[in-house]
């Protein structure tokens, strides 16, 4: 699994990119698992997979991770 952050998404459209730190990766919305807990947007931190797409590396299986539990987390 991989890690990063939500760079760019088009809510019309339903795809956005995701960086791990060393590249911007394509998602669709539908790659999100648990997109009904979250509204997407910029910013988000996820985990998730990569897999080839028909444009080069594509995001697959994203969990958005959720900001309240990494501070539970921490106390």
């Amino acid at each position: 699994m991989f890690q990063g952050k939500i760079i760019r998404f088009n809510n019309e459209r339903g795809f956005g990119f995701v960086n791990n730190g060393e590249e911007d990766i394509f998602f669709f919305a539908d790659s999100v698992l648990n997109r009904e807990d979250f509204f997407i947007k910029p910013g988000l931190d996820v985990e998730f997979e990569i897999a080839p797409g028909f444009k080069g590396p594509q995001a697959i299986n994203m969990t958005i991770l959720d900001p309240e539990r990494d501070e539970e987390s921490a106390e």
